[in-house]
């Protein structure tokens, strides 16, 4: 079994991991923690760094660290033979840097499992360092800084149904590799720019083909997909200068991948002109969000500007996408916004979804988590009032 650690905006997460280990059962899922079987080691670790949207990964071994009690004592007891049992003590000549993860609500604290471990450790002669910082579970930075997951010290405990689910971490995310790619490319502030692990988690959704994004900007999309082993990429725009930058964007990578790219001028609105849409098996993209909007300029006169001018945009694509029956998946956003503390839905653009367009669902029945009632998922930062909403969709 394997828990995912999952980011703040969990559905994502969620949505993410079932499209990649689609065969996977649910044992346990929450806000911050799923627990699957049914996948194995070997093709857990093969995707795991195209995972955009989830922190870290977890081996978990539970054969013997069933309890049927919530009793402290028990509990004490309990995880003395997990540590004493799991730990390799003898790999480590003197000192011992681990961590100790707690999730759910387990029936001891951060300082109880330090005084427990470190009375273990120090049994095995040697001199225990708790990474964790104000007893707290530690970041995907002090993992990687600390090399937890080399160490195999990474531990993890979770409590639900009176069970203790235990070992260590196996994977982490790269949280540097996404931001060099971010920085390093060429940028435009003024325009708003789609998030690398925002990308690979919509690609995922979509399926690791032969990507299109008919959208492009500074090409963060087709980067991501690159990263993630794809060999060809093609993407469009309307703006020139995007086409230029995505196209030196995607240039800088030809040092260390081999792959293929096409990227051109051209609107979106006319589809059907590309010579290449029988070579694509996906559409991923992010369109226009429009303005970037403050408390100080936000209001509902604006917002209706910018809906019917992206409502024309949307409505070439899609109609050019009906006639080349394009059958593969599409994997999209739109703007929603946020004022007076309320969500603002483009909800013009639902009819137009249900006109040409089977909404895939994105969460399975089996978790109590579900999509909006338009079947998407949304993505939206606390300090931002445009949000994104994110959709599958696939041609009636």
């Amino acid at each position: 079994m394997f828990a995912f650690e999952l980011w703040r905006e969990f559905k994502l997460s969620l949505a993410e991991i079932f499209a990649v280990f689609p065969n996977g059962n649910t044992i346990f899922c929450d806000k911050k923690i799923l627990i699957l079987d049914w996948v194995s080691k070997e093709e857990i670790l093969k995707n795991a760094k195209n995972l955009g949207w989830t922190i870290k990964i977890i081996e978990l071994k539970v054969s013997s660290h069933f309890i049927n009690s919530i009793d402290k004592n028990e509990i004490i007891a309990k995880l003395e033979d997990i540590l004493n049992e799991n730990m390799w003590l003898n790999s480590f000549e003197w000192k011992f840097h681990y961590a100790i993860n707690i999730f759910w609500k387990f029936p001891l604290l951060h300082k109880e499992m330090l005084k427990i471990s470190k009375k273990i450790i120090k049994e095995h002669s040697l001199n225990p360092r708790f990474i964790n910082q104000d007893f707290k579970n530690i970041s995907s930075v002090a993992i990687i800084k600390e090399a937890l997951i080399k160490k195999e010290t990474d531990f993890n405990f979770i409590y639900s149904d009176n069970k203790i689910y235990f070992w260590n971490t196996i994977f982490v995310q790269d949280i540097y590799g996404y931001s060099n790619r971010d920085y390093g490319k060429d940028r435009d502030m003024n325009i708003g720019m789609l998030p690398p692990k925002l990308a690979q988690m919509m690609l995922n959704l979509a399926g690791w083909e032969v990507i299109y994004d008919p959208f492009v900007w500074l090409g963060t999309i087709l980067i991501e997909a690159i990263f993630s082993w794809n060999k060809k990429v093609f993407g469009s725009d309307l703006n020139e200068r995007m086409v230029k930058t995505a196209n030196e964007n995607l240039e800088k990578l030809n040092k260390n991948f081999n792959f293929d790219k096409k990227i051109i001028l051209q609107n979106a609105k006319y589809i059907s002109e590309i010579n290449f849409i029988n070579e694509i098996d996906a559409i991923v993209t992010e369109w226009y969000l429009w303005e970037i909007m403050t408390k100080n300029n936000i209001n509902i006169e604006r917002i209706e500007k910018q809906k019917i001018k992206l409502l024309d945009l949307y409505e070439g694509f899609f109609t050019w996408i009906k006639k080349l029956n394009f059958s593969w998946n599409i994997v999209i956003c739109f703007p929603f916004w946020e004022m007076n503390w309320k969500f603002l839905y483009f909800e013009e653009i639902y009819d137009k979804l249900k006109e040409y367009f089977v909404v895939n669902k994105l969460l399975p029945e089996t978790i109590e988590f579900s999509e909006t009632k338009a079947w998407s998922l949304l993505y939206k930062r606390d300090s931002q009032l445009v949000g994104r909403e994110i959709f599958s969709l696939r041609l009636r």
